[in-house]
């Protein structure tokens, strides 16, 4: 009693204090905001009860969010998109706010405006909202149902703009809190989350209330839930904490997991080992979804797929379809660290996420392999980005102003130019040194949020390398540079080796192999810069290790002793960066075709396929370009160098598709 006398006095107090606030307030709530949540509240725990029957057309909903105000405000912002608001209580200091003080709520396309008449705050705030959803047959957003074998199914697909659909909320990256989910379903159905389940209770009419563990904070667009008869396979235990692994599919489709269900424990412990973490979350489930606008989708413990990704009948079943269904699962079970445990502060640095998701992805697979192939895969997604890479194309960073935005910024240059950028750093500073410094980086950040200056100074503590300027460069351009590489003659000073640029110069890390001596990498930046090199080497190649994300133009000296002296000492790595290198110059005019077919017969002859695909490639292209009057002659050449045939005259549009539809 004495408790409660205190807090209604409080409560009169507050209203009475605050009362001079009402016509601003008033005014205030009516300035929607353009696409970004103000800063003025940050969710602090959710709790969402839903419940959901997959055959109706909307599910039911009460969503009550803790907050805290970080300053006075009669309107709270949230983020609420199709849905149907039917009621709303708010309490400050756990005091109601009723009366003239009762919440009102006004809803735009994007944005749900929790409108007081007098200011709260600062301090801790709690918003109840009841509200209908609902449960779409058609698409694949937000919260959708499907139908397969007489059978419906619930799903949720929030990546990255779409929980908004499921329950109001701070829809954006950087606000991260605990969840907890309550889910009332049929009694005959299965209900999966993001946690583990801790208790089910049969209700009336059939149904049940399944109430799911709290979890560590997470991003909305990452939370998951499914609803439907599933089949469930238990495919035991896997990482440092032996969390539980399962498949969830469809009924009657378990019997297709059987690949699935072995993969995670091998590909777990390698990622525990590379990030030193070990698995963060208290369960891990692959769920296969009936329909998913993306291939997979990494919500922590609840990881979906596609089923044509994840599953595939005993019968039919393919080994490459097993690798790629491998390659896709490290991709996710990545995420777990880049991007569920440190989540990019907002979608301009979602390279954070995709790009060291698919990098990881690279080097973890890799391990599958034999030594000889390792690092190839890497160096041929730098080549194959840089092909399509030109300054009409976009940055890697670039401003998220608007739901197109967010949406578009999930495209090849988020993961695979990244992935090639990580991987030239991870050369230039070192793979020991870049392992520590994303060890620091994850501890640092853990359940958080960070930037891509905080993974700069991570680097820069734990390598003693300034990376930013490189980063600066990479991300936030289009395009990749072009060097001119070629020798000069200092006289008792030695030779140089002379990097030139044409345009606005870029900060490169450049590494150079040189005859007989070590790999070295230098930093340039400006139109003209020197590596003093020792005595007079009889080759040197400008990409050691073959990752480095610029094209080299080396002069016809450098390149003749590539060709003549160094080309068996070379990686293959660095064979397949050299031969991608050629055909990008010579594709851009560049690389003059002559000097571009000196190269070829010995790349022809490279004991690396993927470097003869480059050599095929090149000539095909020549071909394309090739006057009338060389054709013949052309084609005596492809045949005695290339054992290639002509190409048909006048397809010079279509080299591309035909180089595409080539086994």
């Amino acid at each position: 009693m004495q408790t409660s006398r205190i807090l209604g006095v409080t409560g009169r107090l507050i209203t009475l204090i605050l009362l001079v606030g009402c016509v601003a307030g008033a005014a205030f709530a009516q300035q929607t905001p353009e696409f970004r949540l103000p800063d003025a509240a940050r969710p602090t725990r959710y709790r969402i009860d839903l419940t959901i029957l997959p055959d109706q057309p909307t599910f039911r909903g009460r969503a009550i969010i803790s907050v805290d105000l970080k300053e006075r405000t009669d309107t709270i912002w949230l983020n609420a998109k199709d849905l149907t608001i039917s009621g709303m209580r708010v309490r400050f200091y756990g005091t109601p706010m009723g009366g003239d003080n009762h919440p009102r709520w006004r809803t735009t396309d994007e944005f749900l405006a929790v409108i007081l008449a007098t200011p709260i705050g600062p301090g801790p705030a709690e918003i109840e909202i009841f509200y209908t959803g609902n449960l779409d047959a058609k698409g694949n957003a937000g919260v959708y149902r499907k139908m397969s074998g007489g059978d419906w199914y619930v799903f949720t697909s929030f990546t990255p703009i779409d929980a908004r659909r499921a329950f109001p909320c701070f829809d954006e990256p950087g606000y991260k809190a605990p969840w907890e989910l309550v889910l009332h379903v049929k009694q005959s159905e299965t209900a999966v989350a993001n946690a583990s389940e801790v208790s089910s209770q049969n209700q009336p009419d059939g149904m049940k209330r399944v109430t799911f563990a709290l979890t560590q904070p997470l991003a909305s667009e990452v939370v998951a839930f499914a609803v439907g008869p599933f089949d469930v396979v238990d495919a035991g235990v896997a990482g440092q904490n032996k969390v539980p692994v399962r498949i969830i599919t469809p009924r009657g489709r378990g019997v297709e997991a059987g690949p699935a269900s072995l993969a995670t424990p091998q590909i777990l412990e390698r990622l525990e080992q590379y990030t030193g973490i070990p698995y963060p979350w208290d369960k891990l489930d692959h769920l296969a979804l009936l329909d998913l606008p993306f291939g997979a989708t990494e919500n922590p413990g609840l990881i979906t797929y596609r089923s044509d990704l994840l599953l595939a009948r005993p019968e039919r079943d393919t080994q490459r379809r097993q690798q790629t269904m491998r390659s896709v699962m490290t991709h996710e079970l990545a995420h777990q660290w880049f991007g569920n445990l440190v989540t990019q502060a907002w979608w301009n640095d979602v390279w954070l996420s995709e790009g060291f998701a698919t990098w990881l992805e690279a080097k973890i697979s890799d391990l599958e392999r034999p030594a000889f192939e390792r690092g190839m895969n890497i160096t041929e997604i730098r080549d194959d980005t840089m092909n399509g890479d030109s300054v009409e194309s976009r940055a890697v960073r670039v401003p998220i102003r608007s739901r197109k935005d967010a949406d578009d910024v999930y495209d090849r240059v988020e993961y695979v130019k990244a992935a090639s950028i990580l991987q030239m750093i991870e050369d230039w500073i070192g793979a020991e040194a870049m392992q520590r410094s994303l060890r620091r980086y994850l501890a640092e950040h853990k359940f958080g949020n960070a930037t891509t200056e905080d993974l700069a100074d991570a680097i820069r503590r734990e390598a003693g390398v300034d990376v930013s300027a490189v980063l600066g460069d990479f991300l936030d351009r289009p395009g990749a540079p072009a060097v001119r590489f070629s020798m000069t003659d200092s006289g008792a000073a030695g030779k140089k080796l002379v990097m030139e640029e044409s345009g606005k110069p870029w900060t490169i890390p450049v590494c150079v192999h040189v005859e007989a001596m070590a790999r070295r990498c230098e930093v340039i930046s400006g139109a003209r810069a020197e590596i003093a090199v020792k005595d007079s080497p009889g080759w040197i190649w400008t990409n050691a290790y073959g990752s480095g994300y610029y094209r080299s133009l080396m002069a016809v000296d450098l390149m003749a002793g590539v060709m003549e002296k160094g080309y068996l000492q070379m990686e293959d790595t660095e064979r397949l960066a050299f031969a991608g290198d050629v055909e990008g110059l010579t594709t851009s005019g560049e690389l003059p075709a002559g000097e571009s077919m000196k190269t070829l017969p010995r790349l022809a002859r490279d004991s690396e396929p993927r470097v003869k695909v480059k050599a095929n490639a090149i000539g095909l292209k020549l071909a394309a370009v090739m006057p009338e009057a060389d054709r013949a002659a052309f084609a005596e050449w492809l045949s005695k160098n290339l054992g290639m045939t002509m190409p048909p005259a006048g397809q010079g549009a279509s080299v591309e598709t035909f180089l595409r539809d080539k086994p």
